[in-house]
């Protein structure tokens, strides 16, 4: 291996570092993100929910609701929160694996050139 092709297969190798370090980035605020509206948004919602209406179930039962617009849109609202928090949630381990996947293949890629290198040096 020339010096050139040494210096070409370490750019390599940082810009795969990079491109994981990013995905990572990016996952861990989703993740957090999550937590975050799962314990000040939802669970307060649920909380608030069942203090307000005793007589009624989450799932829609209980007696008629006909003109309780509160307790009709209530559970709308608790049954999309956790489609949102799963996504979040996916998506941030989904970016973080995908981060530590780019960086193990660069110290793959870094561990395949270690032979090359040494042998270049030694030639000298």
């Amino acid at each position: 291996m020339t010096p050139e092709d040494i210096l070409e297969g370490m750019g390599t190798i940082k810009r795969m570092l990079t491109v994981g370090t990013v995905f990572a980035a990016v996952g861990y605020p989703l993740g957090g993100a999550a937590l975050f509206l799962e314990f000040t948004q939802f669970h307060p919602l649920i909380d608030s929910s069942f203090v307000q209406h005793t007589g009624y179930s989450i799932a829609g039962g209980g007696a008629d609701r006909a003109g309780m617009a509160a307790l009709n849109g209530d559970p709308a609202t608790i049954h999309k929160f956790p489609s949102l928090l799963l996504w979040m949630k996916l998506g941030g381990i989904a970016h973080i694996l995908v981060g530590i996947s780019v960086a193990l293949a660069a110290i793959v890629r870094t561990l395949t050139m270690v032979p090359a290198r040494l042998g270049y040096e030694f030639d000298d």
